[in-house]
């Protein structure tokens, strides 16, 4: 189920690296409104670069690729991503710099998570740090979920209000 993380090793039910806890947390429902556009906001502030996919039979709102443009930090095809591995044609992957501007972007574009879906939107928006996908959701599926490894990321989560989320264990 959890297939993006199967480069760690799971111990007792529980994600390790390097010795510290992995713990993996589901979003319970669509964050919408002010939950979403708070999540984003934390995400951004505590992530490096984040991503967003586009599927070649898929129909797509042009505008939002103009929009992010001066910000994309590479585009690449592949059939493999956080979530999803697709036996079609590849997707490409558009990696983009997190900083106020692409925060806002992500912010005016959608009033939930799961806005992300074609045909207005690409899909599967992913925040990583450090090259980690802490974040990552499949909006077509409607899942999302955060891998987290610390107290504080812990109490970042617990601000957002009326987001719901739950530990798997």
């Amino acid at each position: 189920m959890f297939s993006f993380f199967m480069y760690y090793t799971k111990s007792n039910d529980k994600f390790k690296i390097k010795g510290d806890e992995m713990e993996y947390w589901a979003l319970g429902e669509n964050p919408a409104g002010e939950s979403y556009r708070k999540l984003i906001g934390m995400l951004c502030d505590h992530s490096d670069k984040f991503y967003f996919v586009t599927r070649r039979e898929l129909k797509y709102n042009q505008d939002i690729f103009i929009q992010f443009k001066p910000h994309i930090i590479e585009t690449y095809k592949t059939k493999k991503w956080a979530n999803t591995i697709t036996k079609g044609p590849a997707a490409t992957v558009y990696v983009i710099e997190a900083n106020k501007d692409t925060c806002e972007l992500l912010k005016q574009s959608a009033g939930t998570l799961y806005d992300w879906v074609a045909p207005n939107l690409p899909e599967d928006l992913t925040f990583l740090k450090n090259n980690f996908a802490w974040f990552s959701c499949t909006s077509h599926e409607q899942f999302g979920g955060l891998s987290i490894r610390s107290e504080y990321h812990r109490q970042l989560l617990g601000q957002i209000t009326g987001l719901k989320i739950e530990k798997v264990e």
